[in-house]
């Protein structure tokens, strides 16, 4: 029998083992480099439009409420981009209005406060008796208040229209209660005030709709002969809530009916030119229609016009 022995040192198979061991972490190594590397390349190629769009919105000026993003953009920005862009949309229409209003103000209410102030110091000098330069100070305050007044509620319709969805109202019971709030000054002339109304659910807030009623049934009243005759109608026809207001008056030209609904445009003097125009905004944002018309015989008809929602109990 022969027998063979082959020896090795422990050393040369640590050794061994060493340099395996070396090897593979060295090749993971680098192949973890690579992945690294092309995963930051390419988080970074996403994510570049992204910061484009952070850069821009960041060097705007704070007042500049134009649409971003005009340049291409991931589909996945789209919503947000567009979602952003609504919300600046709608801060550019509050602050336009504020700016507007602030506008206004001052022009209309620079003419009062001045006639006030001529007024005030002609009765200290003495140009007139105390009883009608009181009288003439009370008639410009008076103006000034009602001016004041009409231009709070441009400015709260404004409010109105960034709240929730106004809940249903029935027209019918504000006009009555508008109505008999002002049947005094219809008694004062001595009109025939006739009050015809349906029910009618509208979708309008109770403020707004009282709003409405009260400066269109005023300007009847205000314009009606003395005994004369003043009808209000409130219909439904066709799905919808019709309100005509039937006076006496002297009437209007078509043009002149028209023009009625701008900002400050009176009907006569000493009226502020915005009841009308109030008016108008409150229809035109619950989806109605508001029109001036001849009356067959003299006078002015106002119809109103809005959408009628079911009623609650239906």
């Amino acid at each position: 029998m022969a027998t063979i022995q082959v020896a090795e040192t422990l050393e040369l198979r640590h050794a061994l083992a060493r340099q395996l061991l070396g090897d593979t972490l060295w090749r993971q190594a680098l192949l973890l480099a690579v992945v690294g590397g092309v995963l930051v390349w390419a988080v970074q190629r996403a994510t570049r439009p992204v910061r484009r769009l952070s850069s821009e919105v960041a060097a705007r000026d704070e007042n500049d409420l134009t649409p971003i993003g005009s340049q291409p953009l991931p589909v996945e920005l789209q919503p947000l981009v567009d979602a952003t862009n609504q919300t600046l949309a709608r801060l550019d229409l509050v602050l336009q209005h504020q700016q507007r209003f602030v506008r206004d103000t001052s022009h209309q209410l620079r003419t009062p406060l001045a006639v006030l102030k001529a007024q005030v110091q002609s009765a200290q000098r003495g140009d007139m008796s105390p009883e009608v330069a009181l009288a003439e100070i009370g008639q410009t305050v008076e103006g000034a208040t009602r001016l004041a007044n009409q231009m709070l509620a441009l400015a709260k319709l404004e409010q109105l229209r960034q709240q929730a969805p106004p809940p249903l109202q029935d027209w019918a019971e504000l006009l009555r209660d508008v109505a008999l709030e002002l049947a005094p000054l219809a008694t004062d002339k001595g009109l025939d005030y006739q009050l015809d109304a349906q029910p009618a659910q509208v979708r309008l807030h109770a403020w707004a709709l009282r709003e409405l009623s009260r400066n269109l049934l005023h300007n009847a009243i205000k314009f009606s002969p003395v005994r004369g005759s003043l009808q209000i109608q409130l219909l439904v026809e066709d799905g919808r809530a019709m309100l005509q207001v039937l006076d006496e008056g002297p009437g209007l030209s078509a043009e002149f009916r028209q023009r009625l609904f701008q900002p400050f445009s009176a009907g006569a003097p000493g009226g502020t030119g915005l009841g009308l125009t109030i008016c108008r905004e409150i229809v035109l944002r619950a989806g109605g229609q508001i029109d001036l018309l001849a009356r067959a015989g003299g006078g002015l008809r106002v119809r109103v016009s809005l959408p009628l929602e079911p009623s609650p109990s239906a």
